[in-house]
């Protein structure tokens, strides 16, 4: 497989680096090697790592260069109509909030247990609280709101920018007589180009058009 790296921030610098282990072929793309579409074409996959107005601003040039596109670009509603032009353009992309391995873990337990807390209990609440380095400039975090998604319900997401912190998430459901938290922290950026290699990977399991790598995950993890 060819990959086409877009952005070598600071995940994209992870995701060359274990490129450059496992022998890959790769170019990089940034504001010295602008992507065309010509000039992708060459390749199997683009990983991007960049801003959502970046990306956003690169999609008609993905979607014409017709290869498949694995994306962890923050900041970024992903619309109907982009779904669509990306399935009748018949291409296969996945997008990610966090490409963290564990994360389907945690997919698993909010989605099969922390929703299921209406069930249990007539009085409670729910908080997301997440910690990032100071550069990141969306807040939430997609992480947290993919979370949110995930609980089924609608609640206060608080968060801080901090120093250089990878990513921290809690989810916390809070009785009159009791506290239940789920934590998250990524230790070391790797994990997430880990895990955009893994989506790569998956990218001939699944069908043209968009797809979230958490339901890709989780369904592998069902089956």
């Amino acid at each position: 497989m060819k990959f086409a790296v877009i952005g070598k921030g600071k995940t994209g610098s992870h995701v060359i680096e274990l490129l450059k282990q496992k022998s890959c072929h790769y170019e990089i793309f940034d504001s010295k090697n602008s992507p065309t579409a010509k000039k992708l074409k060459k390749f199997d996959v683009a990983i991007c790592f960049v801003n959502g107005p970046v990306f956003e601003s690169l999609i008609p040039t993905l979607i014409d260069s017709r290869i498949s596109v694995v994306t962890g670009a923050t900041g970024l509603d992903f619309s109907q109509e982009l779904s669509g032009q990306i399935k009748s353009a018949g291409v296969k992309w996945i997008k990610a909030s966090n490409f963290s391995i564990g994360m389907n873990l945690v997919h698993k337990m909010i989605s099969d247990c922390l929703s299921k807390a209406s069930k249990l209990f007539d009085e409670y609440s729910f908080n997301i609280h997440e910690v990032h380095h100071t550069k990141k400039l969306d807040a939430p975090s997609g992480t947290a709101i993919k979370w949110q998604d995930w609980s089924g319900e609608k609640f206060d997401i608080t968060h801080e920018r901090i120093g250089d912190v990878v990513g921290d998430h809690t989810i916390t459901l809070s009785t009159k007589n009791e506290k239940i938290s789920l934590r998250h922290e990524a230790l070391d950026r790797s994990i997430f180009a880990s895990g955009a290699l893994k989506a790569c990977e998956l990218l001939s399991e699944v069908e043209p058009g968009l797809h979230d790598f958490e339901d890709i995950t989780l369904n592998k993890l069902l089956n």
